[in-house]
């Protein structure tokens, strides 16, 4: 990191840059900051990628701190919460689809109250949100 003094100075070097010079710099800068993003967006698709086992052991293998392994595991798609709920209910859909439609049909999927809900794929809302 630059001290102050180094930001003053870097300041004053780019406020007296040449117009086509000011261009070039931030050109560079923007294809910087975009590398950057292409950086973070493939690392959380490498993380997203991997099993649970595979990321706790990353976090394990890294001795990461609290907040680092919590960003950690947020990055790699953990849920809890009405996140889970959510991604719950957006499985049963699917998995209702899946067992209901054939071609181009338009399944009745039952509503939540129905016995169906949550026992589509062996899972239960209620038991998976107490782990939560």
């Amino acid at each position: 990191m630059l001290t102050d003094e180094e930001l003053q100075d870097l300041a004053r070097t780019v406020a007296n840059l040449p117009p086509e010079h000011e261009r070039i710099g931030i050109d560079a800068v923007a294809a910087i900051r975009d590398a950057r993003a292409r950086q973070e967006q493939e690392r959380i698709a490498d993380l997203r990628s991997m099993t649970d086992l595979q990321v706790a052991v990353l976090m394990d293998v890294q001795g990461l701190r609290r907040e680092a392994a919590l960003t950690l595991l947020r990055d790699a798609g953990f849920v809890r919460g009405a996140v889970l709920e959510k991604a719950y209910r957006e499985g049963y859909h699917r998995g209702a689809l899946d067992v209901h439609a054939g071609p181009g049909a338009v399944p009745a999927l039952p509503d939540e109250g129905d016995p169906d809900y949550v026992t589509m794929r062996g899972y239960d809302l209620a038991d998976l949100m107490k782990g939560a």
